[in-house]
C-alpha cells in the first residue's frame, strides 16, 4: 500500500473524521477563542480551529476541487462561532469530495509514497484527532479517549510521513547517530537517525535489531507523545535517554 502500513479502512476513517469533528465542535460551546492551548502547537483555541478550517481549504486545493475556489471570508477579528462555522462547512465540503472519489484514485500529495485520496483522508483524520484533544483540554471538558486503532495508525503515520520523510524535505538531520525501538500492542517500529538522514522500519524488519533505546505503551500515549502532547513519563522507556530525547526533538521539528 504505497509503502505504508495503513490498516484503517476508508469508510471507517470517514466515519471517524465526522465523530472527531463533532467532539471538537462540542468542546467549543462554552469556550473562548483566546484561550491558550497548552501543547506543542503554541496556538490559542481560536487559532487551532482556524488552522483546521485552513487545512480543509488547502486539501480541497490539493484535490483540485471546484469548492476550493469558494474561499470562506472571515471578519477581521472573528469570534469562535465564526471559526467553528467555517471549519464545519469546509469539512462538509471536503467529506463530500472524499465520498465522490475512490480512496485509491490518484491526486497530488506532499508524501512521495502515497499519491492517492487515501493519504488526505488519513492526514485529515489525524490532524482533527490531535487538535480535538487540544481543544478539549483547553476548554476544560472531559477528554474523550482516542480509538486505539486510530492511535496506532497515527504512530505509523507520524513516523513514516513526518519523521521518515518530512525531516529530509526540510533538510534537517540528527546531531548524533541513534536508533529507537517503538512499540504499541501488536506493532513495532525501528527508527534511526544520523547526519545522513532518517529511516523507519516496520514490524517485520526489527526483530533482530538491538536499538539504543526503546519506548512504548498505550497507543494513545505514544501517539500524543510524538505530537508533543505528553511527557516522557507517560511512556515506558529504557536504554539511552539521549536517543529518546533526540527522537522527540526531531519529531517536533518535523511536525511544527
Amino acid at each position: 500500500m504505497n509503502g505504508t502500513e495503513l490498516r484503517l479502512g476508508h469508510e471507517r476513517m470517514l466515519e471517524l473524521i465526522g465523530s472527531e469533528a463533532q467532539l471538537l465542535t462540542a468542546a467549543t460551546h462554552d469556550a473562548h477563542a483566546g484561550t491558550p492551548v497548552r501543547a506543542a502547537s503554541g496556538r490559542t483555541l481560536g487559532q487551532t480551529v482556524r488552522y483546521l478550517g485552513d487545512l480543509c481549504e488547502d486539501v480541497l486545493c490539493w484535490l483540485g476541487s471546484p469548492e476550493a475556489e469558494r474561499r470562506w471570508g472571515l471578519p477581521a477579528h472573528p469570534e469562535l462561532p465564526d471559526l467553528v462555522g467555517r471549519f464545519s462547512v469546509r469539512l462538509a465540503d471536503l467529506l463530500a469530495e472524499f465520498a465522490s472519489r475512490p480512496p485509491d484514485s490518484r491526486c497530488p500529495t506532499w508524501w512521495p509514497e502515497d499519491h492517492t485520496v487515501r493519504f488526505w483522508v488519513r492526514r485529515l483524520l489525524h490532524a482533527i484527532t490531535v487538535h480535538r484533544i487540544d481543544v478539549q483540554v483547553a476548554a476544560h471538558v472531559p477528554t474523550t479517549a482516542i480509538d486505539p486503532e486510530v492511535a496506532t495508525d497515527g504512530v505509523d503515520e507520524v513516523l513514516r510521513a513526518w519523521f521518515g520523510y518530512r525531516l529530509h524535505a526540510l533538510g534537517i538531520t540528527a546531531t548524533r547517530s541513534c536508533s529507537v525501538g517503538v512499540h504499541v500492542p501488536g506493532r513495532n517500529w525501528l527508527v534511526t537517525a544520523d547526519s545522513e538522514g532518517t529511516a523507519v522500519l516496520g514490524s517485520g524488519d526489527v526483530a533482530a535489531t538491538t536499538p539504543d533505546a526503546v519506548l512504548g505503551g498505550d497507543p494513545s500515549a505514544v501517539y500524543l507523545w510524538m505530537w508533543g502532547r505528553l511527557p516522557n513519563r507517560a511512556l515506558e522507556t529504557s536504554g539511552d535517554p539521549d536517543a529518546i530525547a533526540q527522537l522527540w526533538g526531531l519529531l517536533q521539528l518535523a511536525t511544527r
